[in-house]
């Protein structure tokens, strides 16, 4: 054994004898064991994706989602009633033949994310290949032979074309996805350079992770869902114990991460959000949201909106989801339905955005309102939030603050004042959105800002150019927000020319 090999060990041993005495919950699902709500969720998802009188030849158009189709496939399949295998068969054929499988290109081993308008996306490999994986692995029963094998074929075209492109271990989601697709292909087909690969490449995940227990897409209401999933692969079907063990100890911590940062009274998560689909989880379908709802099991609790909405899609993941099973602390599953206590959080985030390679974030929640900050990112990009601000309305809704990812600030909060810096010498604005309902342009003095339930004191030295009502599609498209936001007020100011970028732009207080 070498030398690193041996050090890993050591380290991986020690995490998890501190990790061991916490009790989990391990739940391992099957249709007839859904709870009511679950199986709802469940029901609701396949109906959606197979309406009534409708075939499955009529849903595999060439404007559909190969992914979310996969999954159609792998739910069809975990549900097993009378014609299911028969549908999820027809659409694996369907899925398989669309794959880019010249080895001469660089989106070889991908399959197309739609026939009629392929987007030509590297990270199908990774999603597709890995929801195959858990047909082959749990539901191959029930295929005939020639799909299992030409199952197969695809797979280890997916795999060699992960190899090909080679992911850093920092794109977080993908990169744990990609390890996996590699070392089990590798290992089941005797392909030694794949395994060796997607082994080497989950002990640089698990050493990342390691140095500042954060992943690199912080905070992402989206993709730490999907980031879940990715770990579950390796705790469930990694081909070697060390995989698996490395899995087990990355799930324990997430989890922990996870449920620290959420707010179960707000049903959302502080930011920043490094990537962000949205401001209110409660309104559209984020993939963390999913996970929460299937652990709490509880429909008032769960951080999702009520019947069909933004981004009902995210729902497909309950397919790899119910595969894989739950297994969280018994304390964080608590942390999930009950507010735990007021708590600042202070994170080092290794992350290759423009900016700081350690970007620096900051939080608080609690009992009513929770706000939190990134320093050191410049990267412009309408998924990252760089500072947010959240609290309940008397009518029980969200209002919320957003500083844009807009590559010009710098955020860091304290237990109750958010303070915005300059990060771009260049920059000659400040932005900051209010999203909330009833709220009125001449609700913002100079020094004070009376929203409703949440009056925030501000201090500044800068001029105020304008406070305006924005037009709701252009806001929600340049800041990637999903949810609906039929309010949101602009709040402009002129930065000089010659500031000092170690004073404070704007200082937000929570009165």
């Amino acid at each position: 054994m070498s030398l690193k090999s041996i050090i890993l060990a050591v380290l991986l041993l020690g995490v998890c004898s501190s990790l061991s005495a916490q009790p989990e919950v391990v739940r391992k699902f099957t249709y007839a064991t859904l709870s009511p709500y679950q199986k709802q969720l469940f029901d609701d998802f396949l109906a959606d994706e197979i309406p009534a009188g409708k075939q499955v030849a009529d849903v595999l158009t060439n404007r559909t989602s190969l992914r979310t189709k996969t999954r159609l496939a792998e739910a069809l399949l975990f549900r097993n009633q009378p014609g299911d295998k028969e549908q999820a068969a027809q659409i694996l054929w369907w899925i398989l033949k669309n794959q880019h499988r010249d080895e001469n290109t660089r989106i070889y081993g991908i399959w197309k994310t739609s026939i009629d308008e392929d987007k030509l996306d590297q990270n199908w490999r990774e999603f597709i290949g890995c929801d195959l994986i858990i047909i082959r692995k749990n539901f191959s029963h029930l295929l005939p032979e020639d799909l299992r094998k030409e199952i197969e074929v695809g797979l280890i075209h997916a795999a060699k074309g992960a190899l090909k492109r080679n992911v850093a271990p920092d794109y977080t989601n993908i990169s744990i996805m990609s390890a996996f697709l590699m070392a089990y292909v590798g290992t089941e087909f005797k392909l030694d350079e794949l395994r060796n690969a997607g082994q080497q490449k989950a002990r640089d995940i698990f050493n990342l992770y390691q140095k500042h227990h954060t992943f690199s897409e912080f905070n992402s209401p989206t993709y730490y869902g999907v980031t879940l999933i990715a770990i579950a692969l390796w705790r469930e079907l990694a081909p070697s114990a060390e995989m698996r063990q490395m899995g087990q100890t990355l799930e324990r911590e997430f989890w922990h991460e996870a449920a620290t940062f959420y707010h179960p009274t707000l049903q959302n998560m502080p930011g920043p959000y490094f990537r962000g689909y949205g401001m209110d989880m409660r309104k559209y379908f984020a993939i963390m949201g999913i996970w929460i709802a299937v652990a709490v099991d509880n429909e008032k609790q769960a951080p999702m909106p009520p019947a069909k909405g933004p981004k009902y899609g995210e729902m497909s993941n309950l397919a790899p989801i119910f595969a894989l099973g739950l297994s969280i602390p018994k304390a964080d599953l608590a942390a999930l339905t009950r507010f735990s206590g007021p708590r600042y959080l202070s994170r080092t985030v290794p992350n290759t955005y423009k900016g700081d390679s350690l970007k620096q974030v900051t939080a608080t929640l609690t009992d009513n309102w929770m706000m939190g900050g990134v320093w050191g990112n410049r990267r412009v990009w309408g998924q990252i939030k760089t500072g947010t601000l959240h609290w309940k309305t008397a009518d029980g809704d969200i209002g919320w603050l957003l500083v844009p990812g807009d590559g010009k600030t710098n955020v860091r909060v304290d237990k109750t004042t958010m303070s915005l810096y300059r990060a771009d010498p260049t920059t000659t604005t400040l932005t900051v959105y209010i999203g909330v309902p009833n709220v009125q342009t001449d609700a913002f003095t100079d020094t004070r800002w009376n929203l409703p339930s949440m009056p925030l004191g501000v201090r500044t030295a800068l001029r105020r150019l304008s406070v305006e009502r924005v037009d709701s599609a252009r806001f929600e498209d340049e800041w990637a927000v999903s949810e609906p936001c039929p309010n949101v007020i602009r709040v402009v100011y002129e930065v000089p020319t010659d500031w000092n970028n170690a004073m404070p732009l704007l200082e937000i207080n929570c009165l």
